[in-house]
């Protein structure tokens, strides 16, 4: 391993813009040493990520918490989302040779990245990597002098990158739901359900106004921050036009969905479109998001926080 006066630390341009943001979410903490830390982490997480959305690899600022008003102050929060990964963003500042680890770190975490703020916080110096291999062994403290050089950082996202890339599966839905292929639904971690004998279908379907194109459901089970989740996909038809509804509910029996989570669908080019998420202010039975779709016209569905062992896919309608 490389030592600290080994390392070549990238510097990052911070605009006023981010500043602005990170003054913004501060100023809604409850006391001003929160504010200024939840500032600092704001500014840590922007420079890690304009570095590496310049390196083009995939971020998703959507998915951290450090932009959230409310989990950014309470949990200290300095982690990106990065190639689906998460990477926690220190800031370090003058005279510091070491930083604590934050407490419940994921187990999708890919290190810690060190980043270091002078006086003016006009720039940020990123300073170096810390691979995690293994959450329930990492020590309370890391010494700057033992960060790796952020190439090894870079190495380990490109490899994640090429994984994501070849990895992401194309599931044809009308195929499964129209043709009932049980096994192919499982070998892909989808089960094919009956709407009329599965018990949280038959609450939500009020009625007259739903004529029910076909009879089964796709639903994927998900374990999402200890919780066990079903995610289903069905088809409804309102006022004369085909929807797809992908709809997020708890397992357990009168379990409720965490104040904080998202539900979100793209294109299969990894783009947003209108009303494309449902977010729980509160604690809620189920989050769903209604669409309408062309013939062949693919999604892709992402949840917040991310489920464990999540690997996109691409449903094609």
């Amino acid at each position: 391993m490389m030592n600290r006066t080994e390392l070549q630390p990238v510097f990052v341009t911070l605009d006023a813009e981010t500043h602005q943001q990170a003054a913004s979410i501060a100023a809604e903490q409850s006391n001003p040493e929160i504010g200024k830390q939840t500032y600092l982490n704001i500014l840590a997480v922007k420079a890690v990520n304009n570095l590496l959305k310049w390196l083009d690899f995939s971020t998703d600022l959507q998915q951290v918490k450090s932009l959230n008003p409310i989990l950014s102050g309470v949990l200290n929060a300095t982690d990106l989302v990065v190639e689906n990964k998460r990477l926690f963003c220190i800031p370090i500042l003058p005279e510091k040779t070491e930083f604590s680890v934050p407490p419940d770190v994921p187990e999708n975490i890919i290190g810690f990245v060190a980043v270091q703020f002078e006086q003016v916080l006009d720039k940020a110096k990123v300073l170096g990597y810390f691979p995690v291999t293994n959450v329930d062994n990492l020590p309370e403290t890391i010494l700057l002098e033992k960060l790796h050089p952020l190439d090894n950082l870079f190495s380990v996202l490109e490899e994640l990158k090429l994984q994501n890339e070849s990895e992401v599966l194309e599931v044809n839905v009308l195929e499964l739901l129209k043709q009932g292929i049980d096994e192919l639904a499982e070998q892909i971690g989808w089960l094919l359900l009956n709407k009329q004998t599965d018990s949280a279908y038959a609450r939500k379907a009020p009625t007259e106004e739903l004529e029910i194109p076909t009879d089964k459901i796709l639903s994927k089970q998900l374990k999402i921050a200890g919780q066990y989740f079903t995610l289903q996909v069905f088809s409804l038809v309102k006022k004369d036009e085909i929807i797809w509804r992908f709809e997020l509910q708890n397992i357990a029996v009168g379990g409720l969905i965490p104040a904080g989570f998202k539900l979100r669908l793209l294109t299969e080019n990894a783009e947003s479109f209108e009303k494309n998420e449902a977010v729980s202010t509160h604690a809620v039975e189920n989050l769903y998001v209604d669409v309408i779709l062309e013939p062949g016209e693919g999604l892709i569905w992402e949840i917040e926080p991310i489920p464990d062992h999540f690997s996109r896919e691409i449903l094609r309608f």
